[in-house]
């Protein structure tokens, strides 16, 4: 089977360096289309260069489109991809939460899929998190605490008077969705000069408090947390992707990351989230549709973004109940 071959839509200078270079070692990498894609296309290695997205689609014919647009005008591109026989991957949200429904059957039809998810999922330390997690040897979740910094991110398709963009809130809700499930309740607060503070719980009942930056310094761009257990055990992930997981004096995992010789495309996950997407296209067949549970988190960026807006606590929309709640409904992104 002759390897995939991918296109990249939007500017290469908005997403990190390491996606490019994970797309071009996943397989071929095809073509870039944007407005200054006769500038990128030696940097990145991409044999073509486009800067209109029906074109780059009819002559270059990918399998798949890594896509990094605004959220605004997000859903019609997709949708476009799928029409012409590409499935999509997207680091945020793929469109509004009720929209999700839609774009998952329009992908089934089309036999296509589309993969939302950020590049930290498939971190090293995450991966291993998720592990330990699953085996028992980390208790039962009963809090977790994550710090989001971005450098100079915008906020364009976030609510009036909210500071953070919906993909750095994605990014982590998406975390939050993978280590102790959905979140079942948030409220949020925005602060000037681009910051957000968020008390939720998710429906496990695992208290969550994140705190979000998008203009913070270089040297603290990433995501810190720390998860603690019923049994006394805490586990800590940094910005630069080192894990401990200890119980007092008892070490159960680590993952040390040495700077100087770590891969950054691999300990950011960058590498494993484009092979992820690879593994799909070439199992469409079973992977079909909106891949995992992008509707449910996309929801949840809705509540917590609509919170800060509306100045009340919120519940996403896939975690109302039926018969007298009293669930407000989030504002919609997108």
């Amino acid at each position: 089977m002759p390897p995939p071959k991918f296109a990249f839509v939007g500017d290469p200078a908005s997403v990190s360096p390491w996606l490019l270079r994970a797309i071009a070692q996943a397989g071929v990498f095809e073509a870039i289309c944007d407005h200054d894609a006769e500038q990128q296309i030696g940097r990145w290695h991409a044999r073509w260069a486009f800067t209109e997205i029906g074109e780059m689609l009819r002559e270059a014919e990918p399998d798949g489109v890594v896509l990094s647009m605004p959220l605004s005008g997000r859903t019609p591109l997709i949708k476009q991809c799928l029409t012409a026989g590409a499935g999509v991957l997207v680091a945020g949200p793929p469109g509004a939460a009720s929209a999700c429904g839609r774009l998952a059957l329009f992908a089934k039809l089309a036999g296509q899929l589309v993969m939302a998810a950020p590049a930290i999922r498939f971190s090293p330390s995450v991966l291993l998190a998720r592990r330990l997690l699953d085996s028992g040897k980390f208790g039962p979740p009963i809090s977790m605490a994550l710090h989001s910094t971005h450098r100079a991110s915008t906020a364009q398709d976030s609510p009036q008077a909210v500071p953070i963009s919906a993909d750095q809130v994605f990014e982590a809700a998406d975390l939050v969705h993978h280590l102790v499930g959905p979140i079942e309740r948030a409220f949020s607060s925005a602060h000037a000069d681009g910051a957000m503070t968020v008390s939720a719980v998710s429906k496990d009942g695992v208290a969550l408090a994140m705190v979000f930056h998008a203009n913070g310094m270089a040297d603290a761009v990433g995501i810190d947390l720390e998860l603690r257990a019923a049994d006394g055990t805490r586990l800590t992930i940094d910005r630069n992707g080192s894990l401990d997981c200890v119980n007092g004096s008892r070490v159960g995992a680590c993952h040390r990351v040495a700077l100087g010789s770590a891969e950054p495309g691999v300990e950011l996950g960058y590498d494993g989230l484009v092979a992820e997407f690879r593994r799909h296209l070439e199992a469409r067949r079973s992977g079909s549709g909106l891949v995992g549970a992008a509707g449910a988190v996309t929801a949840s960026v809705e509540a917590i973004l609509g919170s800060a807006a509306k100045g009340r606590a919120m519940i996403p929309k896939s975690s109302g109940r039926a018969g007298g709640s009293t669930a407000t409904r989030p504002v919609k992104i997108g």
